[in-house]
């Protein structure tokens, strides 16, 4: 079953280069997604879509693409981030499903992005984006705390801040 999903996932990608025209015929499937409360049971994969760039050599993009399946284990993109190293954590809040996504998209800059999860598909929220610059950030099923390093002159203090969430967004508590 998970060989039919990459392979399914390979020709996915491979007709999506020939759509766009591109001379880049290869691909690059990187592994499968960390999933927390996976209730749905669907699995997420993380993949690099390929690019030629000015000299003619084929390069993977910087963004992330999270590959997801439907409901007759065809494969499409689900969601993009501008980052590598997703997990994805799943919170049933007020019955709405969550997909709350963290990755890194720096150093040490951790970024949680929260999308709506219906039938397979991950619609990103507006105003839900969180980031920490010491790779700290705890989900619980109500809310999300954030540690932060503040520097003060020749004092480093950390920080701690905890939002709530909804479908409109994230708020301080």
């Amino acid at each position: 079953m998970k060989s039919y999903r990459f392979f399914a996932s390979i020709i996915f990608l491979l007709l999506s280069q020939f759509v766009s025209a591109s001379d880049c015929l290869a691909i690059k499937v990187t592994k499968p997604i960390e999933v927390v409360n996976n209730k749905a049971g669907v699995g997420f994969t993380q993949v690099k879509l390929l690019h030629k760039d000015k000299s003619g050599i084929c390069l993977p993009t910087q963004d992330t693409y999270i590959l997801s399946y439907n409901e007759n284990n065809m494969p499409f993109l689900a969601a993009r981030i501008q980052g590598h190293t997703p997990n994805i954590t799943f919170v049933n809040k007020n019955g709405v499903d969550y997909a709350l996504v963290k990755y890194y998209s720096g150093n040490k800059l951790l970024v949680l992005k929260g999308f709506v999860y219906k039938h397979s598909s991950l619609e990103a929220i507006d105003d839900f984006t969180l980031t920490s610059n010491i790779s700290r950030i705890e989900v619980s099923d109500t809310d999300i705390t954030v540690y932060n390093s503040e520097r003060h002159e020749d004092d480093v203090k950390r920080t701690s801040t905890t939002f709530g969430f909804d479908t409109s967004g994230t708020f301080i508590k």
